[in-house]
């Protein structure tokens, strides 16, 4: 403990290695395009492009398109339809 502390206080700022750059924020307006092969082709391509902030809302609402099935699926498996009786 005293060979921990001793090293604490020998060591100078300078020691310290320089703080990392702040990351750089991401722009809602810049344009990001895709490109992405349209069914039935392997050569034949469709360039999709949106803004940075419309990629978001799209992953946005894929990701709770994917969550409300996965839900809906969960309701299934516990009250199947038909299983109660009338």
């Amino acid at each position: 403990m005293i060979l921990t502390t001793l090293l604490l206080l020998a060591a100078s700022p300078q020691d310290a290695p320089a703080p990392a750059p702040a990351a750089k924020r991401r722009d809602p307006n810049r344009i990001t395009c895709i490109n992405r092969t349209k069914t039935g082709s392997r050569v034949n391509f469709e360039q999709i492009c949106h803004t940075q902030a419309e990629w978001d809302l799209l992953k946005t609402e894929n990701r709770n398109v994917v969550e409300r099935g996965q839900q809906q699926q969960n309701r299934m498996d516990r009250d199947p339809p038909g299983a109660r009786g009338g």
